[in-house]
């Protein structure tokens, strides 16, 4: 049951919240000296190092490059095989966030390294890695790209991934004969412009959600087939869109990708084709600007998009009271949260620590998660706040029940 006893302090805390971000919660750590920015990725609280992470690589600073291939390497050893289903959701984030920010600083003696890296990888990391070597537009690293393309034992999926970052250059022989790591059907997410973890957010810098299609031959290459639903002046396509391509669902590869997942009840063969029959059915569809009418049946968001395909499909990925909160709506962060990695090589699944934090003397439940999609807009209505009109930003919050 919720409890807004003092919804002025509720709406205060909010707005609180929200003008922090807009003003760039990273921008203090933008602003250090190259070597303050390098020791910065791993400082011991997590909103600096999330956002050292993130800036060492949009400043290109190789002064961080041994400190993040040490993020990678190091979870890869303490992971122990177990890939996406890693207890320690903050350490895999962290690996995930250095790839991205080594493949921004893209120097072919640190992507060398990087690449090394690959084979300990599970396909999360693999297509972070694929994607980060075909930034350097190196020999070595579009050599790298063809022995990941043409290799037939590699998942089709990560296949996709190095075809896409070959670009135009002739790749090998397609064939679809190799397995899949993700499944048709499952949600796939990405990052967003705020997804700096707080503690009363969670350890989610989500920010995008869509559905995975599987992988098709497209004009002799492998590639990804992505259902999702984004702004309808996004470009190719807005509103509910198919697409082939990594890149345009990672916003230009401006995010990390951060894998797929599934509801606890994972969904049957049968039920996956009606998710993915759901999501094509509303192809052509706009985009709930507002985000109070994110589950259609006319418009959508991409979380809500991602929970009507299922809903379609007798499933519900995100407990209904997370969805409708004192009017806040469903939330990437919060889907995320109550989703599973896809349980395909049959490992036990187990929920992700957490919970709802409550502030006794006030008797309001504080957020858990919040999301970074897009919708200043909406906030600007109901609190009169300036938001600055960012890419693929939410500043929706997501409230949920306390038991």
């Amino acid at each position: 049951m919720r409890s807004f006893k003092n919804l002025s302090l509720t709406a205060a805390l909010i707005s609180i919240s929200v003008s922090a971000y807009a003003a760039d919660p990273c921008a203090a750590i933008k602003a250090m000296t190259p070597e303050k920015l390098a020791a910065a990725v791993n400082d011991p609280n997590p909103e600096i190092q999330s956002c050292a992470i993130r800036a060492a690589g949009e400043s290109r600073n190789e002064l961080a490059a041994e400190a993040l291939l040490a993020n990678v390497s190091e979870y890869q050893a303490a992971s122990r095989s177990r890939g996406p289903f890693e207890d320690n959701l903050k350490a895999r984030l962290k690996a995930i966030d250095s790839i991205w920010s080594l493949g921004e600083i893209g120097s072919p003696k640190v992507m060398a390294r990087l690449m090394k890296l690959y084979k300990g990888s599970d396909d999360t990391l693999k297509i972070n890695i694929a994607v980060g070597a075909g930034k350097t537009k190196s020999k070595g690293a579009e050599d790298f790209l063809y022995g990941i393309a043409g290799n037939p034992s590699e998942d089709n999926v990560v296949r996709a991934a190095a075809y896409e970052m070959l670009g135009d250059r002739r790749g090998p022989a397609p064939d679809l004969s190799a397995k899949n790591g993700m499944e048709k059907g499952d949600i796939i997410f990405t990052g967003g412009v705020f997804g700096i973890p707080q503690d009363w957010i969670g350890d989610l810098p989500i920010g995008h959600v869509g559905l995975y299609g599987g992988t098709e031959v497209k004009d002799g290459k492998i590639v990804v087939v992505i259902y999702d639903c984004v702004p309808d002046n996004f470009k190719p396509y807005g509103g509910v869109r198919k697409i082939f391509s990594f890149t345009n669902f990672t916003h230009q590869n401006h995010y990390a990708f951060y894998g797929n997942r599934v509801p606890d009840k994972r969904p049957t063969a049968e039920q996956r084709d009606l998710i993915i029959k759901a999501a094509v059915s509303k192809l052509g569809h706009h985009y709930a600007d507002a985000h109070f009418s994110q589950k259609g049946p006319d418009i959508f968001d991409c979380v809500g998009y991602a929970e009507y395909a299922y809903e379609a499909a007798g499933l519900n990925p995100t407990p209904n009271d997370q969805e409708t909160g004192w009017g806040w709506p469903l939330t990437p962060a919060e889907q995320f949260a109550a989703t599973f990695p896809n349980n395909r090589a049959g490992v036990e699944q187990t929920p992700a620590a957490g919970g709802t934090i409550i502030i006794p003397s006030q008797e309001i439940i504080v957020p858990q998660q919040a999301i970074i999609t897009q919708a200043g807009a909406a906030l600007q209505n109901a609190f009169g706040l300036q938001v600055q009109d960012l890419p693929e930003v939410n500043m929706n919050i997501g409230f949920k029940a306390a038991n």
